[in-house]
This record gives structure tokens, C-alpha cells and sequence, in this order.
């Protein structure tokens, strides 16, 4: 099934793009079909990949020393695991398929980073906007620890 372009017109993290630029990150995409209560990330391990939910949702949630706390539901158009794009560091929370399973476009960093030498744009704008996103939640964190 081709990647929808009308899908990454609602992803954030691709706000400015050009409806072509779009297409060719769709084109570095594999679609990937999750089961209900599979596994996706697991928090504290690292990644290289990204995901764009296409289809279903998933469930954001970190795991204590005693128990798990959801944190959101994400569905189509979010994004997760956005931070493996800058430093394929330390995941900071698991996700897993909510009961219905969804459907993800994966995004390799290896393949966002090849497209972005050839389309500075691309990267341009996908980095401001995971500035503006990593801004808005740790002011929000902030003021509620107030």
C-alpha cells in the first residue's frame, strides 16, 4: 500500500513542507502493520527510527520501579520516537499498540539523514519543528511543577 501524502499533510513534524518534499519522505517510509499489544519502543533502550501512526493508536507510557503509567494515546498523524532522528539516544518511554493495533510508517535515521544532505529544506524544517514541539512540552512540564 503507497504511503499517503494526505496523511503526512497532517503530521507536524512536516508543517511547511512542500506537497513534493512529502512525497519524498513518504518514499524513505515502510509501512509496518503492529498487532494489538505489540510492543513498538521500550523505554532506556536506544533507536534509529521514527514512526508516523497511519492507521489505529498506541499507547506512550514509561515504566516505574513498581509500575507502568500511561502517559497518551497517539493516533493517526503523530509521530513517535521523533527524538532517534537528532541523537538515536536513550528511548524515554515505551509504546505499544493499543487494542485495536495500528498501522506506523517507519522512518530509518540513516535514510532521513541521506535525504536531507540532498534537500536542506527538508531538514531545515523538520528540525524547527521538533524545536518548537520540545519547547512547547518542557515549558508545559515546567509550569506544572510549579
Amino acid at each position: 500500500m503507497p504511503v499517503s501524502i494526505e496523511l503526512f499533510k497532517r503530521v507536524q513534524l512536516f508543517s511547511g513542507l512542500t506537497q513534493p518534499e512529502m512525497a519524498d519522505v513518504a518514499a524513505i517510509c515502510t509501512e509496518l502493520m503492529v498487532a494489538p499489544g505489540e510492543q513498538i519502543i521500550e523505554q532506556n533502550t536506544t533507536g534509529a527510527q521514527m514512526y508516523v501512526v497511519a492507521d489505529g493508536a498506541v499507547e506512550v507510557y514509561i515504566q516505574g520501579l513498581e509500575n507502568a503509567r500511561s502517559l497518551v494515546v497517539l493516533g493517526k498523524g503523530q509521530v513517535i520516537g521523533e527524538m532517534a532522528l537528532i541523537d538515536q539516544g536513550y528511548r524515554s518511554a515505551s509504546v505499544r499498540a493499543t487494542k485495536e493495533g495500528a498501522t506506523l510508517y517507519l522512518i530509518e535515521s540513516s535514510e532521513f539523514y541521506r535525504l536531507c544532505q540532498e534537500n536542506y529544506h527538508i531538514g531545515y524544517v523538520a528540525m524547527r519543528n521538533m524545536a518548537i514541539d520540545v519547547s512547547f512540552k518542557l515549558r508545559h512540564r515546567n509550569l506544572a511543577e510549579l
